[in-house]
């Protein structure tokens, strides 16, 4: 599966698409002033500053303790509460740009902020305190957030304040970030009758709930799992870096020692997937895959009922709010504009890829009959695959992948990336000294020293190369923990303001191959690509420089956020980037020639199995979404597996879909769900957008990157996406380059 991309908290939903709750507590008060507005926002000063009211991007880390969540939850309340309270009050000749909307966006982000920061300590630091914690909160901070987007008096005096001559005679964001809001409101049922939103409250604070549980399972049921082996003869194909990580594994859960030593696999990537394409022995490739296939699918954590609750209440929420499906109410403001369109670009594109997607696996049975003496020639078990098409890859193209590892060390690779994208962009990116501090002690660090969540966490700034102003700063966690949850993701956490100085702010997560004793974390090239994609979504968002806050860097169209990411992807290909990082960890040898040379060949091997697999993703997605009064009471995952989409290719033993663990879809109200789409349909952007980066000898143009920066990343979501590609293109996009740059077809 595709990387995951940006992390959106469940609190932080701009459109108010999915706010569904009613709130009657704006109540005017006499004679108020634009200066009260601050003043009625207070917090108590014991609870300023501290813990999850923190603001800032040096958080104290270590006060975010469980026992503040649910308290400085309501705080977070009653001073959002306030400061609507005083847009409310205020008296309809004194409306302003700045006391109204401007006055909203703030409150809104500082609220937003604190829901970030419980968000990502439930996905890195998730323990049984905190969760029982967390699922306290959510309910009261969804229910508050939604009653925001269906409040009367608020509704009407933004209503009010777009009518005055100031809301007329706005410059083109302003302008821009007013209709969103307003059609954002209106959208989310802001003109509904009073029943209808008390029904809406309730059909979201229910959706917060049961999508928390969703994640939670497939969190617990990743950990639940162990496989350990003691017999090392099973071990044969591994290769010699995997088994040092599970050898550390082993010896980390006290289950294996020197003088007795075992090997422990788990269902997280870094330890499944390497076991999935090299192991020998077919019976533990089985035993992994059926774990991994069976996980949240039967059993203590089955999210089957979850997932049905689900779509009910979506469906339900889309007809409340006039539409006939939740893809519809979702889509209606992105680049799509609706469930069809989207559902016929993956369809179709689907179709372009069959006939590639046939052929790679008439290609590989092929292969596997000259090499197995044993095989009959039909379809492969799903067990089967990665590891055969690995051996066909070597066979075909002289290319062993795990052979670039030593070439791929994490410290190598950021180093690389860093400088590339310096020169690139135009800009300076510098790590800070960091320090670890233990939860709830109350230490504080050194001066000129940040504080981390984790001690293998770390903290950098960019600074434009010109002007040395600090733009932005980040965090990076990229090795995964029992727990932290799967997959990587960027997570936008607020936007500063240039002309005070303050820069943006967000981090990236991921569960990359962890460094085994003294080694350093030595990295596939898919985990290359992960961290390049990830820094993509972080660039969108830190080289943001937009006038409103609320339109910067991944505020685009959702089905527009993949494009940045995945262009990322491209120069982990490019032979000039590569040279920049791939060197190996011992002698500093940079990757040779014929090794780049037979990587980019292999580049596009299996390219259809890959696309349509995650075409698959993305039409079950949208088939459950469209038709989900049909499914009513159906089996998801068996509906999921009868459209024939689980695998790309047929197996002898049917997998059951992903959709039981697919967080993308389930894990928040919204999330990504009917948008999975999205990676494909930016991808095909990025794709043809890509092409304008080289010269006609296939070298890179550098003088391409700062109008990249200025025409893309800068502008966020200032203008409509498709206005963007044009003026960065220079036309209209090419949807077939997609499928040309993969070798699927012919330009």
């Amino acid at each position: 599966m595709k990387k995951s991309a940006v992390l959106i908290s469940s609190l932080a939903l701009l459109s108010f698409l999915t706010t569904a709750c009613s709130c009657d507590k704006c109540a005017p008060a006499a004679e108020q002033t634009d200066a009260d507005v601050s003043a009625a926002a207070a917090v108590p000063a014991a609870e300023a500053g501290r813990g999850f009211l923190q603001e800032g991007h040096e958080i104290r880390w270590s006060e975010l303790t469980a026992d503040r969540v649910v308290p400085d939850s309501v705080a977070a309340i009653e001073r959002a509460r306030a400061e609507i309270d005083a847009i409310c009050a205020l008296p309809p000749e004194k409306l302003t740009y700045d006391n109204v909307v401007d006055a909203y966006m703030k409150a809104y982000a500082r609220f937003d902020f604190v829901g970030n920061l419980l968000s990502h300590i439930e996905s890195v630091r998730m323990d049984d305190d905190f969760r029982a914690a967390y699922g306290e909160a959510l309910p009261l901070l969804s229910e508050f957030e939604t009653s925001i987007g269906l409040n009367e008096k608020l509704w009407a005096t933004l209503k009010a304040y777009s009518e005055t001559a100031d809301a007329k005679n706005l410059s083109p964001q302003k302008a821009r970030y007013l209709k969103k809001l307003m059609d954002g409101f209106r959208d989310g049922g802001a003109d509904l009758p009073p029943e209808k939103k008390a029904e809406l409250m309730e059909l979201n604070k229910e959706l917060t709930t049961i999508t928390q549980r969703f994640s939670q399972n497939v969190l617990d049921a990743t950990n639940a799992f162990s496989l350990l082996v003691t017999d090392e003869a099973r071990l044969a194909g591994l290769p010699e870096t995997n088994r040092a990580a599970a050898l550390e594994a082993a010896r980390k859960a006290g289950k294996a020692s020197d003088d007795k030593p075992a090997w422990l696999f788990t269902l997280q990537a870094p330890s499944l997937s390497p076991a999935m394409t090299y192991l020998d022995d077919a019976a533990l490739r089985k035993e992994l895959w059926e774990a991994s296939n069976s996980l949240c699918v039967g059993g203590q954590y089955d999210n089957a009922e979850i997932m049905k609750r689900v779509l009910e209440l979506r469906q339900r929420e889309a007809e409340i709010l006039g539409e006939k499906d939740f893809s519809d109410l979702i889509l209606k403001r992105r680049m799509a504009k609706n469930g069809e369109t989207a559902y016929n670009f993956a369809v179709n594109l689907y179709e372009t890829t069959r006939p590639a997607l046939e052929r790679e696996y008439r290609e590989l049975k092929d292969f596997r009959a000259s090499a197995d003496a044993g095989y009959d020639g039909g379809d492969f078990e799903p067990w089967e695959i990665a590891y055969w098409s690995e051996k066909m890859r070597k066979a075909r193209y002289d290319f062993d992948s795990n052979a670039l590892k030593p070439y791929l060390s994490m410290p190598r690779v950021m180093d690389g990336m860093f400088r590339f994208f310096e020169e690139l962009y135009g800009i300076e990116i510098s790590e800070t000294p960091t320090a670890f501090v233990e939860l709830g002690s109350g230490a504080s660090v050194p001066a000129g020293t940040v504080e981390v969540w984790h001690p293998e966490v770390k903290f950098y700034e960019i600074r434009d190369a010109e002007t040395k102003a600090r733009i932005g700063v980040f965090y990076t966690d990229w090795y995964p923990r029992a727990s932290k949850r799967a997959g990587a993701w960027m997570h936008p956490f607020s936007v500063g303001d240039r002309a005070k100085g303050t820069p943006n702010f967000g981090l990236v997560c991921g569960n990359m191959t962890a460094p085994v004793g003294d080694e350093p974390a030595l990295l596939t090239h898919y985990d290359v690509e992960t961290i390049y994609h990830e820094f993509g979504h972080l660039l969108h968002h830190l080289l943001g420089n937009t006038e409103v806050a609320a339109l910067n860097g991944t505020s685009v169209a959702w089905d527009f956020v993949e494009f940045p990411s995945q262009l990322n992807e491209n120069w982990t290909w490019e032979p000039e980037v590569l040279k920049r990082f791939a060197k190996h960890y011992k002698t500093g040898e940079t990757l040779p020639q014929p090794m780049i040379d037979a990587m980019l060949r292999a580049r596009n091997f299996h390219a259809a199995y890959s696309q349509a697999r995650q075409l698959g993703f993305a039409i079950s997605d949208l088939y459950i979404h469209r038709n989900a009064k049909l499914l009513a009471g159906k089996n998801i995952n068996d509906v999921a597996v009868e459209l024939g989409l689980a695998a790309a290719w047929r197996t002898k033993t049917p997998a059951n879909s992903i959709l039981n663990r697919l967080t993308h879809i389930f894990r928040a109200p919204v999330a990504y769900a009917s948008g999975y789409y999205s990676y494909k349909w930016a991808e095909a952007l990025e794709a043809d957008a890509f092409l304008t980066f080289k010269k006609p000898d296939g070298t890179i143009d550098f003088s391409k990157g700062k109008p990249y920066r200025e025409k893309i990343l800068a502008k966020g979501d200032s203008e409509d996406a498709d206005v963007l590609f044009r003026d960065f293109v220079g036309r209209d996009p090419d949807w077939n380059a997609i499928n040309v740059i993969y070798g699927i077809a012919e330009k």
